[in-house]
């Protein structure tokens, strides 16, 4: 503390306190999803879906390696996984799809303030639009697109264990 009665530090968290915006994500229980580098979302999201199915007995393997053409088996079918927050819109904005890959269902993994959510759609739906608008991820490009969904498109994740169950084993 110095002679002002507020240590340097101190003063510096109170400045960025008051010049930081209250967002949805303010004090809400998965705060500290939004902290983290738009990279490690994606490793949180695969890791997150394989325990999480794991828990409920659904047979899962990761892939391999980040260029691995999915990133996880899911009784036996290649799956890849896409994590996004709950943007200031209120929407979730999935980057980075690929049709150019082999995977056989792409999950889309949605973290709320407060609850997460999924879809996952076939990669024929995906490539036929029915998953919603493709829109390429740079100008000029047709590699890598990105899809734009409401939390109402999307399921509860206490859902996903039957809906693995039911989609893969065919029962």
């Amino acid at each position: 503390m110095d002679a002002a009665g507020m240590s340097p530090l101190g003063l510096m968290l109170e400045v960025i306190r008051q010049h930081s915006p209250k967002t949805i994500w303010t004090g809400a229980p998965l705060e500290a999803f939004r902290q983290v580098a738009n990279t490690n979302r994606g490793d949180i999201g695969e890791e997150f879906v394989r325990r999480y199915l794991a828990q409920h007995g659904i047979e899962v393997a990761k892939e391999g390696s980040r260029v691995s053409t999915a990133d996880m088996r899911v009784m036996g079918k290649m799956v890849e996984i896409k994590t996004a927050s709950e943007g200031t819109g209120g929407n979730f904005q999935f980057n980075h799809i690929r049709l150019d890959r082999r995977y056989d269902y792409l999950l889309c993994l949605g973290v709320r303030p407060a609850d997460i959510v999924f879809n996952a759609w076939t990669k024929g739906e995906v490539s036929e639009g029915k998953a919603g608008n493709l829109v390429r991820m740079a100008e000029g490009q047709s590699v890598t697109f990105k899809l734009t969904k409401k939390p109402s498109a999307m399921r509860a994740i206490e859902e996903i264990p039957d809906w693995a169950r039911k989609r893969f084993s065919g029962t």
